[in-house]
């Protein structure tokens, strides 16, 4: 089974890179040993996990259905087999062909999703959560803080959606990973919502995240019930600190500029994206007009090569740090940041004033403090 397994996952992007013939998504499934006669596909709706056909396993272990393309949004399906536990998740959106590879003796934790990214980040999901269960038990499992920095790290990596939502939903022996209703688990149900926000906004399932994240906040004492339909912000104490170091070693923290009186400009970018030179524009401007007046821009890079962050950080006049995949997300999770540019500004009592998300309207909002 493991050199199969290694073949779907080589495969997976090659299946996701093309996408031609006719219109709908497929499943092709392979169970290894002894196997069931049949398992069964089912489909998720508000809650609610309902059949929607029984596929019949043949002599050789292999099943297949075939189905059209979702109406709106990619859905999640699972499959489940009679007396085995657990089951297979995996979503599937218009001309996706989904693969599974699994193990009869353990068919709902033994098995490989292949055929697109976000499949096999499902099966990656799942086995991460599987290894921490089978190494705790299942309560210490739920809190975990190496599986939640991992799970983290997935959430904000995400540009579907689908994926956010299936791993902010998990939950092991009944209990919630995240809980909207817990400070850490709300801050994750944010940038869940932030996700939706930036690349489904108009699937429901975005503004369910946002609800939830809402309802967690005011059971939080965190924000009044009048204000729920507003845009999600950071956490109102202050600002949460950041240190790293430039492109010259020097370790910068956001905390030391806020002792120091700094009115504070907190950029989170991408060089590697379009939207970074008009933006970088908009900040030397902002930087030439205010910066002998106290202003000073802590500039966060996300890009995942460091010679990209080297080689632009190296012209820029303001502070500039580097945020490798190796630091993880959690920079990220802590301002609620979904999408490239973001900006902050924080005051000179060390309090953040605003969050500004279009940068055409950062010159205006920044001479509000000058």
């Amino acid at each position: 089974m493991k050199n199969k397994a290694l073949c779907a996952i080589a495969g997976a992007a090659l299946c996701a890179a093309s996408c031609s013939g006719p219109s709908g998504w497929s499943l092709k499934g392979e169970i290894e040993g002894s196997h069931p006669e049949k398992v069964a596909l089912e489909g998720y709706n508000n809650g609610i996990w309902y059949l929607i056909d029984s596929l019949k396993v043949d002599a050789g272990g292999n099943f297949s259905y075939k189905a059209e393309a979702p109406a709106a949004y990619p859905e999640i399906f699972r499959l489940t087999a009679s007396g085995h536990d657990g089951g297979i998740y995996f979503p599937a959106d218009s001309c996706d062909k989904v693969t599974v590879l699994a193990s009869g003796e353990h068919f709902g934790t033994g098995y490989t999703l292949g055929g697109t990214p976000e499949a096999a980040t499902f099966g990656r999901v799942d086995s991460l959560v599987a290894a921490t269960v089978a190494a705790n038990d299942a309560q210490a499992a739920a809190t975990n803080p190496d599986l939640r920095r991992r799970l983290v790290d997935i959430i904000t990596a995400d540009t579907t959606g689908t994926v956010a939502f299936y791993v902010v939903g998990k939950a092991v022996g009944g209990k919630q990973i995240f809980d909207p209703a817990d400070a850490f688990g709300n801050r994750i149900y944010g940038a869940a919502a932030q996700v939706f926000s930036q690349y489904a906004p108009f699937d429901p399932r975005g503004a369910a995240l946002r609800r939830s994240y809402f309802e967690g906040r005011q059971a939080l004492g965190k924000m009044p019930e009048s204000t729920s339909q507003q845009i999600i912000e950071v956490p109102e104490a202050g600002f949460i600190n950041i240190e790293n170091y430039d492109d010259r070693g020097v370790r910068h923290s956001l905390a030391e500029l806020a002792e120091k009186g700094k009115f504070i400009v907190l950029s989170f970018t991408a060089y590697g994206a379009d939207t970074s030179v008009p933006y970088n524009a908009i900040l030397n401007d902002i930087y030439t007009r205010y910066h002998d007046r106290g202003l000073e821009i802590f500039q966060i890079a996300f890009d995942s090569d460091e010679q990209t962050w080297k080689t632009v950080a190296r012209n820029l006049p303001w502070i500039t740090v580097w945020n490798s995949p190796a630091d993880g997300a959690s920079a990220l999770v802590s301002y609620n940041v979904g999408a490239f540019p973001a900006t902050f500004l924080i005051d000179r009592s060390g309090v953040i004033a605003a969050r500004v998300t279009n940068p055409d309207d950062l010159a205006k909002e920044v001479a509000k403090y000058f």
